[in-house]
């Protein structure tokens, strides 16, 4: 089941809504995390985690330190809960982060909108936000105390990998990955020559099996530094939808491969 907790404001500056595992509400409540455990996700009795769904309200602490420098695992059977929140900025983003916690000890500060995900036996998935030094003038353009997403990180007992270096042509700033059913989506982009040119696929890697499947979509060029340019995957009517760039395309998810290639919706009006 998923397990969901709640906070309203802005959460960051654009996100889609129709991305990841759970759905950002038209509304702009945010989803301060999915952990989704039990037996709704196919584990076995022995797969299960528990959650604390109790969230802290927004703390006056500034939680500093660099958490992941430290690549604190992800302990075995642990109960993990969801913290202190506060609000983070950067030169070009913005959004909110999140305490994660085994137990009491602090596992790292999360972002919220793409949440903490279970992939598996003691396995979880989740975005690090860490606060660093900036100067006064810098911090003059910002909106809230300096912070920066890290890389998507894959936690287990044994320690941590980011999946840039488990997922092929993972880009932790344009990959825009989701959790459906315990497997990682994610754009795959390839660089391709020197003028900012990718070759894009459509990625699906399932941490629990270590099984990668790879789809060609197509070459493309974003002229863009916008994290979700494009989409974060989704499930619509049967089929996998990788909807960003210049075109929307819909993915089989029994056989990897490709339904049809739409031209993009149109933005909906605010």
């Amino acid at each position: 089941m998923a397990v969901a907790l709640t906070n309203e404001g802005r959460v960051s500056s654009g996100k889609p809504e129709s991305a990841s595992s759970f759905l950002v509400p038209r509304s702009f409540t945010a989803l301060l995390g999915a952990l989704l455990l039990g037996s709704a996700c196919g584990e076995t009795a022995g797969d299960r985690g528990t959650a604390d769904t109790s969230a802290g309200a927004d703390s006056p602490i500034l939680i500093e330190g660099d958490f992941s420098a430290a690549r604190t695992p992800c302990p075995a059977g642990a109960t993990y809960s969801l913290g202190d929140t506060l609000e983070w900025a950067a030169q070009i983003e913005e959004g909110k982060r999140v305490v994660l916690r085994a137990g009491g000890a602090v596992i790292d500060t999360v972002e919220v909108l793409f949440g903490v995900h279970h992939v598996g036996r003691d396995s979880l998935v989740f975005l690090p936000v860490l606060a660093y030094e900036a100067d006064s003038a810098e911090r003059a353009t910002m909106s809230a105390p300096p912070a920066w997403p890290a890389d998507h990180v894959l936690c287990t007992p044994a320690g941590r990998q980011m999946l840039s270096e488990i997922a092929p042509h993972f880009n932790s700033g344009f990959s825009s990955p989701a959790v459906i059913d315990l497997a990682v989506y994610y754009w795959g982009m390839k660089p391709e020559g020197s003028q900012g040119s990718y070759r894009l696929y459509a990625m699906r890697y399932v941490p629990r099996h270590a099984r990668l499947d790879s789809l060609f979509l197509r070459d493309e060029a974003p002229a863009t530094d916008y994290r979700y340019f494009y989409g974060p995957p989704f499930q619509e009517g049967g089929a996998i939808v990788f909807d960003g760039g210049e075109a929307r395309a819909l993915v089989d998810p029994t056989t990897w491969s490709l339904i049809r290639v739409e031209r993009r919706r149109p933005a909906l009006a605010p």
